[in-house]
């Protein structure tokens, strides 16, 4: 199922009115959040497949040169099973990596603040994940 081209372009402009981009491949938007303690990376990506906008909030390391493969192979990963929710990936040099993720229908009804509702949401949940790992462990890293 193929994107209407009047969309994704609405979207495209939408995503880079809200996100400090540093990063920018294909689709996929990388900004870094931070705020009170907490500091994240955000990938913000259109499915090439369906109308759908992708969302992930992660641990900043994510966004690590070494990483750097990593950050887009757990979007495109994320992105071909269509899951959403908490989730941790493996980094040789840095254990694990904790992500939120969320999911919207791309269309033409998306506006600046709606995709900052959804951000701020996004962001919110990821704290929220990290703070009670960090709780509950006294691993710095403590995914499992």
């Amino acid at each position: 199922m193929q994107t209407n081209p009047g969309i994704q372009a609405h979207c495209r402009e939408i995503i880079k009115s809200c996100l400090n981009i540093v990063e920018q491949k294909g689709d996929t938007y990388v900004a870094i959040h931070k705020d009170g303690g907490v500091e994240c990376v955000v990938l913000v990506s259109m499915l090439r497949t369906h109308p759908i906008l992708s969302i992930i909030v992660a641990d900043k390391i994510l966004f690590a040169d070494r990483n750097a493969a990593k950050m887009y192979g757990a979007a495109n990963s994320l992105n071909s099973e269509s899951v959403i929710g908490w989730h941790a990936i493996r980094s040789d040099a840095d254990g694990q990596i904790y992500m939120y993720r969320q999911c919207i229908w791309l269309t033409m009804d998306l506006g600046h603040d709606d995709l900052m509702d959804l951000l701020r949401g996004c962001i919110t949940e990821y704290t929220r994940g990290r703070n009670y790992l960090n709780s509950v462990s006294d691993d710095p890293n403590p995914c499992a």
